[in-house]
């Protein structure tokens, strides 16, 4: 009840947006190349979806986000584990992902595309290093928070280090695993959408390059339009997977 609540709300406050974006279209007889009215948006939004290319680029987009989260994931977690395993690797490793962390990423998708060309693979590999981060941060943190009892126990029972880590460390880490995946997703769209602006033959980014070029207003917010719904569609299926594994919590 308080879900479908929640919905309303948003389904209201969402038209109350539109009509205030109309109004002021027609009240302030705003010119169509510079803010479309949301009527005359739709409408190039239904056969902007129509066209025939329409399908490659999301799939690209979509293509990049998933394989380099799923292996951003599965890095950030193995360096998650050394670094809570290793204090010297944490003191040695930390500040230069701090770096390439803080660094920004339109500064470094260059060199990707250098390194790795205009294809798919520097786009995810710049998915990669962005959603490794946070999963890294919040195993590490997580491993260390620990109960010691819970180690002296497994100990006790004589479990070796593959034990330990199914058994205890795994379970124990996955719900901050869960929340970095979380803004892990929303870093994954805007990385790939960051790769594609930069240098690429398809995706939602190549499309909005093409539309501040040739000055199509609509165009640019279709592709952020499909953008947005792409990563609140992410975002509400770590919570759909967090609530399904983590049901007690």
């Amino acid at each position: 009840m308080k879900k479908t609540r929640i919905y309303v709300e948003m389904c209201v406050l969402l038209t109350c947006l539109l009509i205030l974006w109309q109004f002021i279209t027609i009240i302030f007889h705003i010119p169509s190349y510079y803010l479309p009215s949301p009527v005359d948006f739709f409408k190039y939004f239904i056969q902007f979806m129509q066209s025939g290319n329409m399908g490659l680029h999301i799939t690209t987009t979509l293509y990049e986000v998933f394989i380099g989260t799923f292996w951003g994931i599965i890095l950030g977690m193995i360096l998650g584990y050394l670094l809570a395993k290793n204090r010297l690797l944490e003191h040695l490793l930390m500040p230069l992902l701090l770096i390439m962390q803080i660094s920004p990423k339109i500064s470094i998708a260059p060199l990707f595309i250098l390194w790795f060309g205009l294809g798919l693979t520097s786009k995810i590999a710049l998915v990669i290093l962005v959603v490794s981060f946070p999963i890294m941060v919040a195993e590490s943190s997580a491993l260390k928070k620990i109960n010691s009892g819970y180690r002296d126990l497994m100990n006790i029972l004589q479990a070796n280090r593959w034990q330990i880590f199914i058994r205890m460390e795994l379970p124990c880490a996955f719900h901050e695993v869960i929340s970095g995946s979380k803004i892990a997703v929303t870093q994954a769209i805007t990385s790939a959408v960051i790769g594609e602006m930069m240098g690429a033959k398809a995706g939602l980014g190549y499309l909005l390059t093409n539309g501040a070029e040739m000055y199509d207003l609509n165009m640019i917010l279709s592709s952020i339009f499909l953008l947005s719904l792409l990563g609140l569609l992410l975002y509400e299926a770590c919570q759909i997977v967090e609530h399904k594994v983590l049901y007690w919590k």
